[in-house]
């Protein structure tokens, strides 16, 4: 069963006595929100009181954007549904509520963020809240500890491993973070100003090798639940709260991942604000603010919680890198960088991104602590 506009009410009526969330004699009004790849998402509210919604996420069997010709498998939405479940349990105030969930339609009713924004968007207009970062570390470093293998027990293990193991998903990260960026994929553009780098980037065998052993530490080692696409864009914001979104990559994997992709974001609206040094000051904040708050957060027997802490900060600097490069040179941009006019900044601002973040992968190991990483900058 694929919704739309018109069958989605008749699925929420169909399911009142699992879901419940309307009353049954309820004027139902649906809309389709979001731009998401891969995914259909609607809003469903009630017309006499329009506050009160929910919204329903379906995974179709194919990558929404490119049609059924691209097939991709639905139980991604499993995947979604379980984490859910487990952020419901451990960081509930960081994460929408999941009212139902249909494993046979993948579809997942949610709690709907009406009045919450993009992280991406506030960046992108130059607004840096430091409670945010604060927000979205403590729930990485909740999550993370509490479902991390030096705090179970190997049954725990063992089920968090099957639970999660995503491996459809996992695939195609690993393949468009680590791997095609750095080929001649038809999937790839970037500025045409930039190619001479790019080229250097691609025969540089010091970086191949370590993009390598991060591609390998991505697919390989298995200590958390890992969202799997915590960007700026998976963050949803209001003035007092913030919220983890889309994670449908989940697995359990290298923590660190998690941390990576969030620094690379902020990374990449920082480098697109170069003519605004109070925002990149706020964000050059952020950076060192998440890293202390996961910190704390993260809890964990102290005989063995400073070195596990060394490898997910050691993993995070590379897996950084490796963002802030693909969100350039690869298949998936990002609206920060996209949305500069001026050709010639834009090659200046991309050229900053590669070098910087090429210098995080080559130079991981010797980069060990986060005020070292911003001193880069």
């Amino acid at each position: 069963m694929e919704l739309n506009k018109e069958t989605i009410i008749q699925y929420l009526r169909e399911r009142q006595s699992e879901i419940g969330f309307f009353d049954p004699d309820a004027d139902l009004h649906s809309e389709e929100i979001g731009d998401g790849n891969l995914n259909f998402v609607y809003r469903v509210s009630d017309t006499k009181q329009p506050e009160r919604s929910l919204v329903l996420k379906q995974a179709p069997p194919y990558i929404k954007i490119l049609g059924p010709d691209y097939p991709l498998p639905s139980d991604r939405l499993t995947y979604e549904s379980r984490a859910l479940e487990v952020y419901n349990r451990f960081a509930s105030e960081a994460v929408p509520a999941q009212y139902y969930f249909d494993s046979d339609a993948a579809i997942i009713a949610m709690e709907d963020l009406r009045g919450y924004r993009l992280l991406r968007d506030d960046l992108i207009a130059g607004k840096v809240n430091q409670t945010v970062p604060k927000l979205i570390a403590r729930f990485m470093g909740c999550v993370h500890s509490r479902t991390y293998t030096d705090n179970l027990d190997s049954v725990s293990v063992d089920k968090y491993r099957d639970d999660f193991a995503n491996t459809v998903m996992q695939s195609i990260t690993a393949d468009y973070v680590f791997t095609l960026p750095f080929t001649d994929h038809e999937t790839n553009f970037y500025t045409d100003g930039i190619g001479a780098a790019v080229d250097q980037l691609k025969t540089d065998q010091q970086f191949l090798q370590e993009t390598d052993k991060l591609k390998s530490l991505f697919l390989t080692v298995q200590r958390g639940l890992t969202h799997g696409d915590l960007h700026t864009g998976s963050v949803m914001v209001n003035n007092t709260s913030a919220k983890v979104i889309d994670s449908e990559f989940a697995f359990y994997g290298p923590v660190g991942f998690d941390i990576g992709l969030f620094w690379a974001n902020y990374l990449l609206s920082y480098f697109s604000h170069t003519e605004n040094a109070d925002v990149q000051s706020e964000i050059k904040k952020v950076i060192i603010q998440t890293w202390e708050t996961y910190t704390k957060e993260f809890k964990m027997d102290p005989s063995v919680k400073f070195r596990a802490l060394q490898i997910i900060f050691n993993e995070s600097v590379g897996f950084t890198g490796m963002e802030m490069l693909r969100r350039v040179i690869g298949a998936a941009h990002v609206k920060d960088i996209e949305s500069i006019i001026d050709v010639q900044r834009k090659t200046r601002v991309e050229t900053a991104i590669l070098k910087f973040g090429k210098t995080l992968v080559k130079e991981r190991h010797n980069i060990t602590t986060v005020d070292e990483m911003v001193e880069l900058l």
